[in-house]
């Protein structure tokens, strides 16, 4: 039986992946961060200190197109680079936050394109107006490796553009015609370096989605294999799987261990009185009310058909009369309302069987329980039996 909250989280982002714009649904928002947190982190420290590194090396540029200001250009990049890659490195050993990374280098694009044009309109340099089309690559490299936050994004986007096109106003001592051709080849930048954005994040989001997904199937998948459908307690292989891991990794001295084995009494007259439907409601009744009447640390299974088995850990043969005997209780008081005037009855018969210090074969304990059950069963029904042997 598949867990309800898979089965809706699995559609959550089964709708999500069909969407034009998809979206990572808010209850695996924090997954989302913490997955790219990972896959990411890393990538974003190198792009970072790349992109710094690119920026200063236009500080040999501005030696040659700006020679007025070449050396204090080349001061000033040389401080911020250095202040920026500080930062970077801080983010990366010490906060670890993946938000603040994503938008970490369009928010240091922000102090380079204004620290840029200030030295261009500190230059008297000729070249100025055709060195200003350089500032084109600060709005491509600000959305180069954004992969979270799109939004964010584009907001530091316009203020980039923003500054760009005041210095731009300033840099060509406001003419309107070389200004409107520079936004004309501004545009279609921005957009593009706004695509690279808006990709990067959606394809980050559908990665993520289909790993989670992927996550979800094989958990399902691994459930299906151990569970038993009908009533979505372990089935026989799980139980034995987990019987015997426990069983042979106890430490010493050795705990004591007993096992129960029990069946629904004339269980093939329910099925042909009432029906199989109404038979699977039965096991499924039984199977719930052991897990209410049973201990945390206790394993239980479905072992095939109409028969149950339960492992007891630290629990001594006395103890597990007691359980067997509460349970045995507990499930003979229940019932199945068939309808408003007709409830159904049902009872189990259960066999007691204790591992011994010497004997720890899951095997062999549970043909010592089963034939518990057998003389439980032959002395009428409805009560345990107990098989006891030599420690």
């Amino acid at each position: 039986m598949i867990n309800e909250y898979k089965k809706e989280s699995r559609a959550l982002i089964q709708k999500a992946l069909k969407g034009t714009f998809v979206r990572v649904p808010a209850q695996f928002r924090q997954e989302f961060f913490h997955y790219h947190r990972h896959q990411l982190f890393k990538f974003f420290f190198q792009v970072n200190i790349v992109a710094q590194l690119a920026y200063l090396s236009y500080a040999i540029a501005d030696w040659f197109m700006l020679p007025d200001v070449g050396l204090l250009a080349i001061g000033l990049k040389t401080a911020y680079t250095l202040l920026m890659m500080g930062i970077t490195w801080g983010i990366y050993t010490y906060s670890k936050s993946i938000l603040l990374f994503d938008l970490m280098l369009p928010l240091s694009i922000v102090g380079a394109s204004a620290l840029w044009f200030s030295l261009l309109n500190l230059s008297n340099s000729p070249d100025v107006p055709i060195y200003l089309y350089a500032s084109l690559v600060f709005i491509v490299l600000a959305n180069l490796c954004v992969q979270i936050r799109f939004k964010a994004a584009v907001l530091i986007s316009l203020c980039i553009s923003l500054i760009i096109l005041i210095g731009v106003y300033f840099a060509i001592s406001g003419n309107i015609h070389q200004l409107q051709l520079f936004i004309l080849i501004y545009s279609p930048v921005l957009l593009f370096s706004l695509y690279i954005s808006w990709n990067s994040t959606q394809k980050s989001r559908i990665v993520f989605l289909h790993s989670k997904l992927d996550q979800l199937n094989r958990e399902a998948l691994n459930i299906m294999a151990h569970t038993d459908v009908l009533t979505g307690l372990n089935n026989r292989r799980q139980f034995i799987q987990l019987a015997n891991y426990h069983i042979h990794h106890q430490s010493e001295p050795l705990q004591p261990l007993s096992l129960l084995i029990f069946d629904v009494d004339k269980f093939k007259n329910i099925n042909d009185q009432f029906g199989h439907y109404i038979g699977d409601h039965v096991l499924q009744q039984i199977a719930e009310t052991c897990r209410h009447t049973l201990r945390s640390q206790d394993i239980i299974a479905r072992f095939g058909g109409e028969e149950f088995i339960i492992l007891l850990p630290q629990t001594h043969l006395r103890q597990a009369q007691d359980i067997a005997e509460r349970l045995r209780r507990a499930i003979a008081d229940d019932y199945l309302e068939l309808d408003t005037l007709q409830k159904l009855k049902f009872t189990v018969s259960i066999g007691v069987a204790e591992f011994g210090q010497k004997n720890r074969d899951l095997q062999s304990v549970i043909r010592m329980a089963d034939q518990a059950l057998y003389q439980a069963k032959s002395a009428g029904r409805n009560q345990i039996s107990t098989y006891k042997t030599a420690s």
